[in-house]
């Protein structure tokens, strides 16, 4: 059986987040080819990103004492922490100033970015323009040039929720990671297809959020930095199940605002009779005639 709650929290803006988004507005950072010869392990958060790693604190402080107070229970005595041993991620965990033991795990890495991860955003795009835009056609199967693909990615996250099974079925377990480990997360425990993992990475494609995100469901889907993403087995009667049943996003910096936020709403995970199966292929077209 998982925790009782998972909080999965997306680390703050990254100097590397700050530099591709000022490459983007043709603003290039004078530094930016300095930042990309260090590895994206030990890359740091920007003063926002450390910003937004106090509100989520804040925002989570306040859960886990409300938490406390409505359950009978001592403030924090089964929340356990676990972050990517990434620099912005471990960063973010420290300022979001919880008084719980953190714990390392390499499973909630980043995805491997191959040979991407060096070059600067004009380099990505010259060299891997085209194959950097299959990113949104192939979704969970793309294998950022030579590195990982979030296929892959879900082994890990299997993994790590074999261990969350084992060892911390009565705790209240926080992870700290990165947007596309979220979005492998999101996608094995609400049972997503491979369609939806496109449609969330295309919300948090910065390049795109124009165009994407004009609806508020875009908006309060969004993993943006400091995202929190909640999961319980406490069902909306205040009975306790043995899996996640509902959900909810919160967006630290702003978390009154319905346009960014979702509150809590059940889990639908998918299921199909075999003529839905062949209607939802049929999305899919046919590039040969039949014999």
């Amino acid at each position: 059986m998982m925790p009782r709650t998972l909080t999965l929290v997306r680390h703050g803006e990254s100097e590397s987040n700050a530099a591709k988004r000022a490459a983007e507005k043709g603003k290039r950072h004078p530094r930016e080819r300095d930042l990309m010869r260090v590895h994206t392990s030990q890359r740091r958060l920007t003063p926002r990103g450390i910003q937004q790693a106090h509100d989520a604190g804040t925002w989570l402080r306040q859960h886990f004492q409300n938490e406390a107070k409505r359950l009978g229970g001592v403030p924090y005595s089964q929340v356990c922490g676990y972050f990517s041993p990434y620099a912005r991620a471990m960063e973010t965990a420290g300022h979001l100033g919880l008084p719980i033991q953190w714990r390392p795990d390499a499973r909630l890495s980043e995805r491997n970015w191959g040979d991407l991860d060096q070059l600067t955003y004009e380099e990505r795009i010259a060299k891997y323009g085209e194959i950097d835009n299959l990113r949104e056609l192939h979704g969970m199967y793309w294998p950022a040039a030579n590195g990982e693909t979030l296929q892959a990615l879900s082994t890990r996250m299997w993994q790590h929720f074999h261990m969350l099974r084992e060892d911390r079925q009565g705790a209240d377990v926080v992870d700290v990671s990165h947007g596309e480990t979220i979005l492998t997360q999101r996608f094995m425990l609400e049972r997503w297809l491979p369609e939806d993992i496109v449609k969330m990475m295309l919300r948090t494609d910065s390049k795109l959020s124009k165009e994407m995100l004009k609806e508020p469901m875009d908006r309060q889907n969004k993993i943006i930095n400091c995202r929190i993403i909640q999961y319980t087995r406490e069902n909306e009667g205040g009975g306790w199940g043995t899996k996640y049943c509902r959900v909810r996003l919160i967006a630290p910096s702003a978390p009154d605002d319905p346009n960014k936020n979702l509150d809590w709403r059940p889990i639908e995970r998918r299921q199909f009779t075999s003529q839905e199966l062949l209607e939802y292929v049929d999305q899919f077209p046919h590039f040969l005639s039949a014999a």
